[in-house]
């Protein structure tokens, strides 16, 4: 006997990567089996109705340490994961902001809590952040220990070879044998704060280093040494380093609307992911909130992001992934289909999901579909509809 279909219907399909409007999406056992103008209807078919929107596929965060009132590194898990789904999240990296024994001793209670990830299929790996940089800016200084093969294979183990991404400062001690071992294991290794020089970059990326991490945020403005010489930099080495992939925080905070143009003229769709950074505050209105750390207050404004109170620093951004996508539109100008690419399609790539970011025959059934006005109208996860 066969398995119950689901056919989304009426709606406007990204049909890998072309926006067609005669299409349904058909899905079986979790995945999409067929987008086609001329599906034959069983009786048993469940139909949904997306008339008036957008058929995407579900969006994916391969940045985000939280979201309205809980955190990844703490708080209940199970929570975060339900709020990712509410803004469309169908595939996320939480990413751990601690010190190296407290994301060993994080990572393996998460898998407990979640039946290795069973309970809350939308959680796709971990990603640690700061404890391998130079410069944990607003988390925890704390965090930060130098990369050593013993640490590093002790969290590995911890988390269940689950880590897509390890963010990594070049400049360290021990920083090129790391991200050599991370190439071994397909991990992602991303540059993050960090002042490093340009040569120092080269070096790792020729040791296999893939991405920069929320690029433009924490990077050092070069010095003018010959005056009247414009200098080049470590962004500007990013922008034409074909082997490198770039994060961008599209909430216009944290990089200015130029500089966004720049890096996606220069790298292109295929090479930029549009994250998140979210922490604790968002997805939430105005107003002070606990921040990461109860002793650091924030403040979330819609102009500013999330600032600590004590010294205005940023702390991560106020967006959802869902409005990461919105902006892509509204401020960058970008039509659905290159939101989509930025939002759903690059992240899966940078993170080796080859079945998620994109809907054709034979990809996991991720989708999400949005009204006219980008409202968020159904979540699908591995074929079911989990949010209405």
């Amino acid at each position: 006997m066969m398995s119950q279909r689901l056919l989304v219907t009426n709606g406007k399909v990204l049909d890998d990567d072309v926006l067609v409007t005669d299409k349904t999406v058909i899905i079986q056992e979790g995945r999409v089996v067929s987008i086609t103008a001329e599906p034959v209807a069983r009786s048993s078919d469940t139909i949904l109705d997306a008339s008036g929107g957008y058929v995407l596929p579900g969006l994916i965060d391969q940045h985000s340490h939280g979201m309205r009132d809980v955190m990844v590194d703490k708080d209940d898990i199970h929570v975060y994961a339900r709020y990712q789904l509410d803004s469309g999240v169908t595939a996320c990296l939480p990413t751990l902001a601690g010190s190296p024994s407290s994301n060993i001793a994080r990572m393996k209670s998460i898998l407990a809590e979640t039946n290795d990830f069973h309970l809350t299929p939308n959680l796709v790996g971990f990603r640690p952040e700061i404890m391998y940089v130079a410069d944990a800016s607003a988390g925890p200084a704390t965090s930060v220990a130098l990369p050593k093969p013993g640490l590093t294979e002790a969290v590995w183990e911890a988390s269940g070879a689950r880590i897509k991404i390890w963010d990594i400062s070049p400049e360290l001690e021990g920083a090129i044998p790391f991200i050599e071992w991370c190439a071994a294991h397909r991990i992602v290794t991303s540059l993050a704060h960090s002042t490093a020089s340009i040569p120092q970059v080269r070096a790792a990326v020729a040791a296999g280093l893939g991405l920069v991490t929320h690029f433009y945020d924490l990077f050092q403005i070069p010095r003018e040494e010959d005056e009247g010489v414009y200098p080049a930099g470590v962004t500007d080495y990013v922008n034409v380093e074909d082997r490198l992939s770039a994060e961008l925080i599209p909430d216009a905070v944290h990089a200015h609307p130029l500089l966004v143009e720049t890096t996606l003229r220069c790298k292109g769709l295929d090479r930029v992911a549009f994250i998140t950074d979210s922490l604790k505050g968002s997805g939430l209105p105005p107003g002070r909130y606990n921040g990461m750390t109860a002793s650091e207050p924030v403040e979330v404004t819609a102009a500013r992001g999330i600032r600590r109170i004590s010294d205005g620093i940023l702390s991560g951004s106020t967006l959802t992934q869902l409005e990461s996508f919105r902006n892509a539109i509204r401020k960058f100008g970008k039509s659905i289909a290159e939101a989509s690419h930025l939002c759903s399609r690059t992240p899966a790539r940078i993170m080796g999901l080859d079945r998620k970011g994109r809907l054709a025959p034979g990809m996991d059934a991720d989708v999400v579909v949005l009204d006219g006005e980008l409202g968020l109208k159904f979540v699908i996860l591995g074929g079911e509809v989990v949010r209405r």
